[in-house]
């Protein structure tokens, strides 16, 4: 199954099994077993011209070893009829500043970039965030 993802300005889409639960953000700082919850939209994370949302926010939670990560996101929605993914071609993949891309989908005669929404939790939860995101408050 595939989610679409919706910021404020964009469309990304994703596989369902990259995502553990899909609901309310957590008001706790960590979860039941004890590990850190980190927590940041993914509008602004991903282009700087994507503004943060206001309001009620969806928060895609991916659960690591160590760590937990909320996705806050205003829209997401499961896909009944999946556009097929296409990968990147080898020369777009080497030129990725990070590897969070899987392919492009075609929704609506438009492409839509499909993440990896697992290896963006895993360095969003080291740290890693591209440099104009990580000047944003969270």
């Amino acid at each position: 199954m595939i989610l679409l993802i919706e910021t404020v300005a964009r469309r990304y889409v994703c596989r369902q099994n990259d995502v553990d639960t899909i609901g309310l953000p957590v008001a706790t700082e960590r979860d039941a077993r004890g590990r850190a919850i980190v927590r940041c939209q993914l509008g602004p994370l991903l282009d700087p011209a994507d503004p943060p949302a206001a309001g009620r926010l969806h928060a895609l939670t991916i659960m690591l070893r160590r760590r937990v990560v909320e996705l806050g996101v205003p829209r997401v929605d499961l896909l009944t009829d999946p556009p097929p993914i296409v990968p990147l071609a080898p020369f777009f993949l080497a030129r990725l500043q990070l590897p969070w891309v899987n392919g492009v989908a075609l929704l609506d005669d438009q492409p839509v970039i499909a993440l990896d929404l697992r290896r963006l939790a895993a360095d969003v939860a080291l740290g890693l965030r591209l440099a104009h995101a990580a000047k944003d408050a969270l």
